[in-house]
């Protein structure tokens, strides 16, 4: 009797110690907890200050630099086939007149820096131009949709124009006031969104349903170089199946869309080519499938 007591007051004593121990344990999880909660909150706070410090230290190169980003202007630009003229202008802060600026340019890495006056335009401005070389091309954007046995098989089809050597300008500016001249650091300017200024991409969907070919090519804007003509072509290997010419049949605010529906019957189908002719006289085609 008296061993059996014993054993519970033992039993009892082990029970309390361990769930004394448990409530350790549980305080010990929440503690860890914390910790884990107060280092992600110290990381972001981290994080933050970093980039408002990357922030303010942009701001402030921008504004101890003694000239503002040389930029493009499209206006004065201009492109005939694949050479331009690039008109490009910036402005020298606390500009002291009879101060000497110049701008040194080259379209290859590791090229020699050509050199070019600046013309000063008034209030620190000024502005020169360089010739460039660039591919004049539509971007293509054509979606090919086939329904086939058990749903609908559906593929996008970028299509863009092929990129010269260079895209970009590298550049510093130079001024020399008396005795003294100080140059820029070398920077880029680019050059590869002008290819789009002349021919706007061109936007269509293919849907092919057993035999039945359903084209469409839209064009958005109506300008003074629109589209002249769209005609397919439909091949069998190297067979010209046929060559349709692809109508109008929507016209919606200042833009059209060309339509054509083309039926293959026996007619096998390799592929087809969308052939644009603008108003310049200009044509380009794609194969889109």
């Amino acid at each position: 009797m008296q061993s059996d007591r014993r054993l519970f007051f033992i039993l009892v004593i082990v029970l309390i110690i361990n769930i004394v121990l448990l409530g350790k344990v549980g305080d010990l999880n929440n503690q860890v907890q914390n910790l884990r909660h107060n280092y992600n909150n110290l990381q972001s706070s981290i994080s933050s200050i970093s980039g408002n410090v990357n922030s303010s230290l942009d701001r402030f190169t921008r504004e101890q630099s003694w000239i503002t980003p040389v930029r493009v202007d499209d206006g004065k630009t201009r492109i005939d086939g694949e050479n331009g003229l690039a008109v490009l202008n910036w402005q020298v802060k606390d500009f002291k007149e009879g101060a000497e600026v110049v701008f040194h340019y080259r379209q290859k890495e590791g090229g020699e820096f050509e050199t070019v006056p600046a013309k000063n335009i008034g209030d620190g401005f000024f502005e020169v131009e360089i010739p460039f070389e660039i591919r004049v091309e539509p971007f293509w954007e054509i979606r090919v949709s086939k329904r086939i046995l058990g749903g609908t098989k559906t593929s996008a089809h970028e299509v863009k124009p092929k990129k010269p050597d260079y895209q970009s300008v590298s550049y510093y500016v130079s001024m020399k006031t008396g005795d003294v001249t100080r140059s820029s650091e070398v920077a880029h300017v680019g050059v590869a969104y002008l290819a789009k200024i002349k021919y706007e991409i061109i936007v269509g969907n293919v849907h092919i349903d057993n035999d039945n070919y359903h084209i469409s090519i839209s064009e958005h804007h109506n300008s003074s170089n629109s589209f002249q003509s769209v005609n397919v072509k439909l091949y069998d290997g190297k067979r010209i199946v046929a060559e349709k010419a692809m109508e109008v049949r929507d016209v919606h605010g200042s833009g059209k869309t060309y339509r054509l529906d083309y039926v293959a019957d026996s007619q096998d189908i390799s592929h087809l080519v969308i052939q644009v002719e603008y108003a310049d006289g200009k044509t380009f085609e794609k194969e889109v499938f």
